[in-house]
């Protein structure tokens, strides 16, 4: 059984920016070693980028062509709304951090993220920052 892992924004990101182990995340979902997962919010967030042209966006869409986008449903928006009302006060944890974390738990994959910080506390959530390997 492979490994199911939902991918954050960032590492898309740092993969852009030539960063050497977010390259290897990639690669890892490409040969199968993982089943990669992506949150229709990285999409959003990828479009939203100033420097983001649409001739840009359209090699973006080709690289999120290896994942599988997960859009946002009933389940996601019900666990994430409760990751918010807990963690909201006391972490900072954000509405839209809420809904990556929550299509990860939902779709039973680690979340990959270099901001550990903003989803450690999530009960139950498996988070990895696959430069720490």
């Amino acid at each position: 059984m492979t490994l199911k892992i939902l991918v954050d924004t960032n590492i898309i990101i740092d993969h852009l920016r030539k960063v050497p182990q977010a390259s290897r995340v990639l690669t890892e979902v490409e040969n199968g070693s993982f089943e990669g997962l992506i949150s229709v919010i990285t999409v959003l967030e990828l479009r939203s980028t100033r420097a983001m042209t649409d001739e840009r966006f359209e090699t973006v869409r080709k690289l999120l062509d290896i994942f599988d986008v997960i859009p946002v449903n009933l389940p996601i928006a019900q666990d994430a709304g409760r990751y918010v009302s807990k963690y909201r006060a006391s972490h900072g944890l954000e509405p839209v951090d809420a809904i990556i974390a929550a299509t990860a738990s939902v779709n039973d994959a680690a979340l990959y993220t270099v901001n550990y910080k903003h989803f450690r506390f999530i009960e139950g959530l498996i988070v990895v920052n696959p430069y720490a390997c």
